[in-house]
């Protein structure tokens, strides 16, 4: 058809091709832009909402898993004054004691 009439307007084309256009329907051929396009993507609702769902459970793992590393801290810290506790005692009392001679000749 465009070869018998080159100077045919596309609207023209469609209306002899297909049927006459209105406002509520539009006949689109060709490139242009896409409805996906315009949604951002390919990915579904039940999609994204598992990905949540799997970010939420990570998410709370991780924070189980920090709570437990905390406590676990938390009881080595506690270990670590009563260690220090120890050996501030352990010093005073060796200041304390005098060191002993040995009556023993090494000759």
């Amino acid at each position: 058809m465009v070869q018998a009439d080159p100077s045919i307007h596309s609207i023209e084309l469609v209306e002899k091709c297909c049927e006459p256009q209105n406002h509520s329907h539009v006949f689109v051929f060709g490139g242009g832009v896409k409805t996906k396009e315009l949604k951002g993507g390919t990915s579904s609702k039940a999609k994204l909402l598992f990905a949540l769902r799997s970010t939420q459970e990570d998410n709370k793992y991780l924070n189980e898993e920090n709570k437990s590393l905390n406590n676990r801290l938390s009881t080595l810290e506690d270990e670590m004054k009563e260690i220090r506790k120890m050996q501030e005692l352990f010093a005073a009392q060796q200041s304390h004691v005098q060191p002993m001679t040995s009556p023993v000749s090494t000759e």
